[in-house]
């Protein structure tokens, strides 16, 4: 059950991020929390779906262009986190980087796979034209629909195998061969490299700024970090 309703938000998310109504709700920080929500843990989606909402703040679809498919990813790493920390009581921020690690390349198969649709999607609307013309104006419609039928399958299915490969995957390595190593650190240094990243996507004068300021910050955090831990060893 839970996989299907990671597979059915990510499958709606895909729909709406570009073919209907474009209201953001696929954009990480809204979608990670709704698939927390949908398993039982608002508070993991959250987690997740901030630091990946700056991450992928540049990707949006704007014309032509085909950013990577954060909402697939998304979907994937964010039920894979949730569904990993139900046996780890939680999703903590070590469950949150390897479900990161093992799920985010399903963003960049999003894309590739978006091309393919948008090669179909081109033959779908000269149908559709040609239903029209010949004064068929239902046919075009249920056309329309069949162009959003391949986003939300590619989707539907890759997002809950992401999430199945983390849930699995995660518990053992946490509690298994990286239980001694600060992985938290991991997830620290990826929220700045986040905070960087959506500073820089930023298109204000003084972006280039923050974003400097913002790699800095979270560089000299992950420094920190070690140290201190390299300290109490």
């Amino acid at each position: 059950m839970s996989y299907l309703l990671v597979a059915i938000l990510a499958g709606l998310a895909a729909i709406e991020r570009k073919g209907f109504l474009q209201a953001m709700l696929a954009r990480p920080v809204a979608l990670a929390t709704l698939i927390g929500l949908a398993l039982g843990d608002v508070g993991g989606g959250v987690l997740v779906g901030a630091p990946l909402e700056l991450f992928w703040l540049g990707a949006v679809n704007l014309g032509a262009a085909l950013p990577v498919h954060e909402a697939l990813g998304t979907a994937a790493i964010a039920g894979g986190a949730v569904l990993a920390g139900r046996a780890l009581g939680g999703v903590t921020p070590e469950v949150a980087v390897l479900s990161l690690l093992i799920a985010a390349p399903l963003a960049d198969a999003g894309r590739r796979a978006e091309r393919l649709t948008e090669v179909l999607n081109e033959k779908l609307a000269a149908r559709a034209e040609e239903r029209l013309s010949r004064g068929d104006p239902a046919g075009a419609a249920r056309v329309n629909l069949l162009g959003l039928f391949a986003p939300f399958a590619i989707s539907a299915v890759l997002a809950p195998i992401g999430a199945a490969l983390a849930a699995e995957a995660v518990p053992r390595l946490v509690l298994g061969p990286f239980a001694a190593l600060p992985l938290a650190t991991g997830w620290f240094a990826f929220s700045g490299l986040a905070c960087a990243s959506g500073a820089k996507a930023m298109r204000a004068p003084r972006a280039r700024v923050v974003y400097y300021a913002a790699l800095v910050a979270g560089a000299a955090a992950v420094v920190t970090v070690m140290w201190r831990v390299g300290v109490r060893a």
